[in-house]
């Protein structure tokens, strides 16, 4: 294994830990948008079947 100095290991670390953290931070933000969409289309399906059973 080579040697690696002690700075480009804290160095390592800390981008290791920012690529993991903005990843999360996409991910959470996807996950987000998803479950807004998804409620959006439910209440949309709610919306349109309450109206079916208005007019039957």
């Amino acid at each position: 294994m080579a040697d690696f100095s002690e700075r480009s290991l804290q160095a390592t670390i800390v981008v290791s830990f920012l690529v993991g953290f903005a990843t999360g931070w996409q991910a959470n933000r996807m996950r987000r948008k998803f479950l807004d969409w998804r409620k959006k289309r439910l209440q949309d399906k709610l919306t349109e079947t309450q109206k079916k059973i208005d007019l039957s």
